[in-house]
């Protein structure tokens, strides 16, 4: 078979959540290597409920990595020059390449990497090393689900389904912790979105189907549901831009 006769694959990743958006009649695309909803109304719809009540969004394709060991300081400044390490429960946002990833600060000696999706090559090639020095970065892209919560009812949500105060005046923004939610353990990060309260969970994926639904099921009650991405984007360019504006 010569060159031009081979066929190119070009695997896409699928969510945990996946069959769930599709009986939920979302729109699908393909972006970032991964199959994401686009909207599940209209943007404008999902844009309203965003800043109106609560939508729920699959936030799976965000890379993830667990950083671990006794060195963490060392192994910030080298992969995320400038950074400083954060305090525990707290988080740090910081610079790779011309993109920003959020450090998350679980332990003494473990930190949770998030970035965006087209980052994970380039930070697993990153946390490399072979200096031998006590700190070490696993990457746990589709290992673990994720789910955002927005919208000025996502503190009301959360505590139908978890016993951790996390509300807007108790759970201050980019606070992280270890905690369950529907009785599932994972972690969950304050990360608003302008002016926009916001909170994502991250988890093992074999529970993204089950807590997909019941933070629906929450969600529905507070007069929410599910968004896509591009009300998500929506919403944080006008904030973007008011705050230019000002």
């Amino acid at each position: 078979m010569t060159n031009q006769n081979k066929v190119q694959f070009s695997p896409v990743r699928r969510s945990a959540m996946h069959q769930k958006h599709l009986e939920s009649g979302a729109s699908m695309v393909d972006l970032d290597g991964w199959q994401q909803p686009s909207k599940f109304e209209s943007v404008e719809a999902d844009s309203n409920r965003l800043r109106e009540t609560v939508g729920i969004i699959d936030i799976s394709p965000q890379a993830k990595f667990v950083i671990k060991g006794d060195q963490l300081s060392q192994f910030i400044s080298r992969v995320f020059p400038g950074s400083s390490i954060p305090d525990i429960g707290e988080s740090n946002i910081a610079d790779f390449i011309d993109e920003k990833v959020t450090l998350c600060r679980l332990a003494v000696d473990e930190i949770l990497c998030l970035a965006p999706a087209t980052l994970a090559a380039r930070l697993a090639e990153a946390s490399k090393d072979d200096s031998g020095q006590c700190a070490h970065a696993l990457e746990l892209t589709s290992g673990l689900a994720g789910i955002g919560i927005a919208g000025p009812e996502s503190a009301r949500l959360l505590s139908m389904i978890s016993e951790l105060n996390t509300s807007i005046s108790a759970f201050s923004n980019l606070r992280c912790a270890q905690s369950k939610f529907a009785d599932i353990h994972g972690v969950i990060l304050r990360n608003d979105i302008g002016s926009l309260p916001s909170y994502q969970l991250y988890f093992g994926r074999e529970f993204g189907e089950y807590l997909w639904e019941a933070i629906l099921e929450a969600a529905v009650v507070c007069g929410g549901g599910p968004v896509g991405f591009e009300a998500l984007e929506a919403i944080a360019d006008q904030d973007a831009n008011a705050a230019y504006i000002k």
